[in-house]
């Protein structure tokens, strides 16, 4: 194994199993970005005395499948101008955020539509960063395109009026980003040329969609896509979807399988916000946001 970074910033070999993150056990190495550190992007050591200045520079200097972590320091940010403004492509790496409020590390897509993140390798997880948008209708700003993406505790915001991605997560074509994971996500997006947090517009095979908090205004819906998802779990989720479309806040294709349950739901339409397809549907509620009522059961029992 290559040469660690810990915390504190010694160059010496890493230890497996070394608690180094957050109390999460770290195998491989340990690279620290910080926009504030100083020096240049790609001149820099990577440690914590000494850190990157991007996450492409980090990500450089990674390993694939060797269970990198790459830890952006509090206030940490970046900006995407473009298309693939970030492409992480090593497999098995780690992008973490330290930091809390509006100290965690921001990423914002601004200057084009064609601006976003590429997920190229498998087995990569983002974790506790601020996605802004400060660009109008930015196509699909997460862009995964392999198997295994987990996508844990970040947040999605936009930086103003008319500032949006129409859709957050696109999932890749058939079954190429299989086993994506999004999971304790709080999204707070308002803007009417929204069509989706999550796009699942691929044949993925299981995918887990669970315990986040999705508030916004999405035309088409907040969770799902015309693709085939199979052996799928959407579990848990708090969406409030001001769109007045039906369907608008989770929605699969009818032969789409797995489970979906204890989701809680609230839109612009009268009825009809949840669609399970072939999902195995369990205690998931809907109500008309503006109704003072209690939300029902959808799908209806049988």
């Amino acid at each position: 194994m290559g040469r660690g970074r810990f915390p504190y910033g010694q160059g010496s070999q890493n230890t497996p199993g070394f608690q180094d993150i957050g109390g999460t056990s770290v195998y491989g190495n340990v690279f620290f970005v910080d926009s504030n550190g100083g020096g240049s992007a790609d001149s820099n050591a990577g440690t914590k005395r000494n850190p990157c200045t991007t996450i492409a520079s980090a990500q450089a200097q990674c390993t694939a499948n060797n269970g990198d972590y790459i830890v952006c320091a509090p206030g940490h940010a970046e900006t995407i101008s473009a298309a693939a403004g970030i492409a992480l492509s090593k497999a098995g790496i780690t992008v973490i955020g330290i930091g809390k409020g509006t100290s965690t590390p921001t990423i914002t897509f601004d200057t084009a539509a064609t601006a976003d993140l590429d997920i190229d390798a498998a087995n990569i997880t983002i974790e506790n960063i601020h996605f802004i948008s400060n660009f109008a209708d930015v196509a699909a700003a997460i862009d995964v395109n392999s198997t295994g993406f987990s996508l844990v505790n970040c947040r999605f915001t936009s930086a103003g009026t008319n500032l949006n991605a129409k859709i957050w997560v696109q999932d890749g074509a058939t079954t190429t980003s299989n086993s994506m994971t999004i999971k304790g996500c709080y999204a707070n997006v308002l803007d009417a040329a929204n069509t989706h947090f999550v796009n699942f517009a691929g044949t993925g095979d299981g995918h887990v969609v669970e315990d986040n908090i999705l508030l916004g205004d999405w035309g088409t819906m907040a969770i799902g896509g015309a693709g085939v998802i199979t052996r799928a779990v959407i579990s848990n989720n708090r969406i409030y979807n001001v769109a007045s479309d039906a369907d608008a806040c989770i929605s699969v294709a009818a032969t789409a399988t797995g489970i979906m349950n204890d989701n809680r739901c609230a839109g612009g339409h009268a009825t009809d916000g949840i669609v399970c397809g072939d999902m195995g549907s369990l205690e998931n509620y809907y109500e008309l946001s503006t109704s003072d009522l209690s939300g029902v059961i959808e799908p209806a029992i049988a």
